[in-house]
């Protein structure tokens, strides 16, 4: 028989049927709330406010023009071409009937910008009531200031995210990197609904759909992908071992054309050794599962929807040879010729991408890394970030494997990133790399806004402990 579970916002009860024994180890969850909406209005309309009155007016440097022409004509841009960039823009271009085109188009970078940092916020929210009832100091606290808690400490932390320097510089300017943010935080609300309602597969399809998106638009984060199959084992052991399996194998070989993939990275003859190592633990991880559970394939069905949601995603590509053949004003490649898409979603123009080789080259990337980070997201917030982890014991089980699973993920797009990018030890790569880890600090908004919840609810509590 289903279990029902009465939400605590006294909303209509979730029947949930019975599931492997990893499923049934999980609660289940109330979908997102009021509390949790305001929380993602609130911040988002206060980071697009901030990003309005700093936008570019005009065309800027680097590929402004490139891509606002692109964009305007519904053409083919720079490598890779970014078909979904260059839809999601068009409409901006064409919806606002005033000022100038970069303007318009940077308007679509402020806005995707935006709703990033406010789904971020939610996801403090929606964390805050699925897990940090956990916690007495939290769950004995009356429900209107839980809700207060939620949507300050949510809003506090997705503004950090909102004006860091990584976020904000992407945001004002006409740039593809605000939407990689919003495809990105969005996959990570729709995987962190699946982890708390592991019934609802069709979140863990939809999360790969983006996955799939995010590539055409960003092929670096092809390193993203050992952690979030990391993140589907920690959440259903079943479920986590086909998709491994099966959806795994299916996005190596799939990009194998671009420079940013997990495998080779110059046609076959250099190994890209830190992302084949994450994928072979991953992969080692589901022979072991099989062993473990004497089954394999019990989720087939949900693991070939994963396949097809992210192969549907990756399609966006086929959009830029039909769009080759209008002849628009940018035609990159001229993609409508075998050639041309090759050498379009290759990058090939570009030298070839050579990941980090040696052990102590990237230490010394680390520190540029550490650097980095705490520059552009804020040496203290980077404390409170920290906070879930040094009280995880105090967390029940759920909440510890979505905590270590979200730690999978970081590692994947900060760490692993770090590898592939391989940059030189001088000031000025920083600044060149900053803006490929806009969704590493996602994760650690989402843990930055945890921790302040975790101190405000002792701070407002007297004589409460932090977590007991």
């Amino acid at each position: 028989m289903a279990d029902e579970i009465q939400p605590p916002d006294g909303s209509t009860l979730l029947a949930v049927p019975p599931a492997d024994a990893a499923a049934r180890a999980l609660p289940t969850a109330v979908r997102f709330d009021r509390v949790d909406r305001n929380s993602f209005a609130i911040t988002a309309i206060i980071a697009f406010a901030g990003y309005w009155f700093t936008l570019s007016q005009e065309v800027t440097l680097e590929w402004s023009g490139m891509l606002s022409t692109s964009a305007y004509y519904a053409g083919v841009g720079p490598p890779p071409g970014y078909p979904v960039w260059t839809v999601y823009s068009w409409l901006f271009a064409h919806l606002i009937p005033f000022s100038n085109i970069a303007w318009r188009i940077a308007i679509g970078s402020a806005v995707a910008s935006a709703a990033a940092c406010g789904l971020a916020s939610l996801l403090i929210s929606y964390g805050g009531r699925v897990l940090c009832n956990s916690l007495t100091t939290f769950s004995t606290l009356e429900a209107r200031l839980q809700d207060w808690l939620r949507r300050g400490c949510g809003g506090a932390a997705g503004l950090v995210l909102a004006f860091s320097s990584t976020v904000w510089d992407q945001a004002v300017i006409v740039e593809v990197r605000g939407l990689s943010l919003l495809l990105w935080a969005g996959l990570l609300c729709l995987l962190m609904r699946w982890f708390f309602e592991p019934a609802r597969k069709r979140f863990v399809c939809g999360a790969f759909l983006l996955f799939g998106m995010l590539l055409t638009n960003s092929q670096d984060m092809i390193v993203a992908l050992p952690g979030l199959v990391c993140a589907i084992m920690l959440g259903n052991t079943k479920l986590g071992r086909d998709v491994a399996l099966s959806v795994l194998p299916l996005v190596v070989l799939s990009t194998i054309p671009s420079q940013y993939n997990a495998i080779w990275t110059v046609f076959l003859k250099e190994m890209n050794w830190p992302m084949l190592g994450a994928v072979v633990v991953v992969v080692l991880a589901a022979i072991a599962l099989t062993v473990k559970t004497r089954r394999v394939g019990t989720e087939w069905k949900a693991a070939l929807f994963c396949g097809f949601a992210f192969s549907a995603g990756l399609a966006f590509y086929f959009y830029e040879p039909i769009a080759s053949m209008t002849n628009p004003p940018v035609n990159w490649a001229y993609p409508r010729t075998v050639e041309g898409f090759s050498h379009l979603i290759s990058r090939g123009q570009y030298n070839k991408v050579i990941p980090t080789g040696d052990f102590f080259s990237y230490l010394g990337q680390l520190q540029i890394l550490w650097l980095m980070v705490g520059k552009s997201f804020g040496w203290l917030y980077l404390v409170f970030a920290a906070l879930p982890f040094f009280f995880l014991r105090r967390f029940d089980s759920v909440g510890r494997r979505w905590l270590f699973a979200m730690l999978a993920v970081f590692l994947s797009v900060s760490l692993l990133l770090l590898a592939l990018l391989n940059p030189p030890p001088d000031r000025g790569a920083r600044e060149l790399i900053e803006l490929y880890f806009g969704p590493a600090y996602v994760v650690l908004a989402v843990w930055l806004g945890l921790g302040l919840m975790m101190v405000a609810a002792k701070l407002t509590k007297p004589g409460g402990k932090l977590a007991s």
